[in-house]
Formats: structure tokens, C-alpha cells, sequence
């Protein structure tokens, strides 16, 4: 591939269209976002802008069967991170030579949103991402690290902005991600204690020691077979279980309430491999100003190691 002829054999969306309207009649090609499942793509549109701006459609559903709309009022925020994920692929392979075969994971992420404009409405949400790849790192003229900054719009109103660094590797052999040797899964929290209806998609476990279940501590559930969350096999955990964790984790801190992240910014800090135990812990932060409903930390450790932090302001809802 190269920039002026990135994917030649792909119906890419022409950039000469410019400040044309987004379209949003039909989703990307599933591998240009890393999924398998054409159900789990978001991104409809794209185009360049210049050398280093894009500008994306991407569509959120009303009813996503996982990613469901908290307390049946707000689009879930994990859907802007997924959005700026996807978004991020996509940019790497057609603008900036990536191959769909390299294997993609989040090294770190921001994101911030509006609640008033990630409301459900009558209609799926049709969002504009506005874009910038802020930081390109190449090795050997090849990519190895792609961030990229963005401002979300809803009918021409700001609904949020986010940053993702997308770490680029080089292809692994796909049998040793097919599975196998994966630990037992640990007894599931109880769902509603996580905002969850079905036990499939907790993805806490009750800890196995007594120790273990002092305090907000629980162990990460690893289903591989989880047709969301592992949309395909993959050789480590992947980011958005983490964040998933994450948002699990505050829900089960601030129970009896509802929580609505509104803010989230968290760091990978190794990969999380999946046949290893793996610890997550929440802590309760004190808020900054009256508008912080509820702040707190989440971690992850496996092997003793501290692998991945975030901390999340979230509002409380009855």
C-alpha cells in the first residue's frame, strides 16, 4: 500500500468529495476496523482532509445488544471510545500503509463526553469524528504507533472529544491465538450489581480467596468465547475488556446508583496475557469540584505487576 494509492483493491470513499456530507447508509468493510462480526462495525464514512486530518462517520444503534444504553437514557460512552478505536484502524490502514494482517491494541486513551448530547433519541445517532493523527511513529518505514486526536459531533453540537494511542506489531502465527489453556472462569459478580442483565457479560469474577473479597477487589473474567468483547481470537486481552472491567468496576463502587462515565483516561501498561490470573481492584477518589459526581481509580495487576490504570469521573443516577 502506499498514500496515494492506499488500498487500490477496496471501494474506498473518494477524498476529492472533500466537505461533502458524511454518508451513513452503510458500514466500513469489517477488516479495515479489526472485526470480524459486520454487527460490531460503527465507522460508515471517511475521507482525508489533509496531510494528517480525517473526518469519519461513524452510526451508534439505539439498542447495541451489548454496548446498551445506560439506564435507558444516555448512549453508552464506551461506544465514543470503540468509535475512536475503529476510527484509529482505519486511518493506519488506508492513509498510513498499515496491513490489515498487523495486530492492533490501545497503549492509551482519553475520552470525554457531553451527556446532554449522547442522549437516545427517535433515530440511531449519527456522529461526525473530527480528526488529527497527532503523533505518527515509524521504525523502518513502518508504522509502529498511531495516535489519534478527536472531536465528536452530534447534529453539528459537541458531544465529546478523545485521544487514542493504537500500538501497531507485526503479524503473529494465528493458530496460537485459536485457544486452549485458558484458566477456569471465576464465578461471575451478580449482574445487576455491574448494570448487567446477563452473567455472560460480567466480566468480574468473585475473587477465590477470602482475602480476595475484602473491599473492591475482583477477578478478571477471560471468556474468549465472548462474541463482542473477543470478536475474533486474539493473543492477548484486549483493550476494551479492560475498559469494560473499568466500567464494571465504578458500577459495582457506587451501587445502589446508576454511573454514567463521563470522563475516562486510562494507560496500558502491558500486555494482559490471557492464562494468567488477573487482578482488578477500584479505590473511591475524592472529587476535584462540585461537578464530579463520583471518581475512581481502577487498576489491573497480573503476576504482582501493575498492567493497566484508569480513573473515571462518572455522574450517579437514580
Amino acid at each position: 500500500m502506499s498514500l496515494t494509492d492506499p488500498t487500490p483493491t477496496l471501494p474506498l470513499p473518494p477524498d476529492a468529495r472533500g466537505e461533502a456530507e458524511l454518508r451513513f447508509v452503510r458500514t466500513a468493510p469489517r477488516h479495515l476496523v479489526d472485526r470480524t462480526a459486520v454487527a460490531e462495525v460503527l465507522i460508515t464514512d471517511w475521507r482525508r482532509l489533509g496531510p494528517d486530518t480525517f473526518r469519519l462517520g461513524a452510526q451508534w444503534p439505539r439498542g447495541h445488544h451489548f454496548y446498551a444504553p445506560v439506564a435507558g437514557v444516555w448512549y453508552d460512552p464506551l461506544l465514543a471510545v470503540e468509535t475512536l478505536r475503529q476510527a484509529s484502524v482505519l486511518v493506519g490502514q488506508t492513509y498510513y500503509g498499515v496491513p490489515a494482517d498487523h495486530h492492533f491494541a490501545i497503549a492509551d486513551q482519553e475520552m470525554e463526553i457531553v451527556p446532554a448530547a449522547v442522549l437516545l433519541g427517535p433515530r440511531p445517532a449519527e456522529m461526525h469524528v473530527e480528526a488529527t493523527a497527532a503523533d505518527v511513529r515509524r521504525s523502518d518505514g513502518t508504522l509502529t504507533a498511531l495516535t489519534l486526536e478527536a472531536d465528536l459531533l452530534r447534529d453539528g453540537d459537541f458531544a465529546g472529544a478523545g485521544r487514542l494511542t493504537l500500538r501497531v506489531d507485526a503479524p503473529r502465527d494465528p493458530a496460537a491465538a485459536e485457544g486452549g489453556g485458558y484458566p477456569p472462569l471465576p464465578p461471575p459478580v451478580p449482574p445487576a450489581i455491574v448494570g448487567r442483565l446477563d452473567e455472560r457479560d460480567v466480566v468480574l469474577g468473585v475473587p477465590g480467596s477470602a482475602a480476595g473479597r475484602r473491599g473492591l477487589s475482583w477477578d478478571l473474567r477471560i471468556d474468549p468465547g465472548h462474541p463482542v468483547l473477543f470478536d475474533h481470537p486474539t493473543h492477548d486481552v484486549p483493550g476494551m475488556v479492560l475498559l469494560e472491567a473499568t466500567r464494571q468496576a465504578v458500577q459495582a463502587a457506587c451501587a445502589p446508583y446508576r454511573v454514567l462515565p463521563t470522563e475516562l483516561r486510562s494507560a496500558f501498561h502491558a500486555p494482559l496475557s490471557l492464562t494468567v490470573p488477573c487482578r482488578v481492584t477500584a479505590t473511591r477518589l475524592p472529587p476535584q469540584d462540585a461537578t464530579e459526581d463520583a471518581v475512581l481509580r481502577v487498576t489491573a495487576h497480573q503476576s504482582g505487576h501493575l498492567a493497566f490504570d484508569s480513573l473515571v469521573v462518572a455522574t450517579l443516577c437514580d
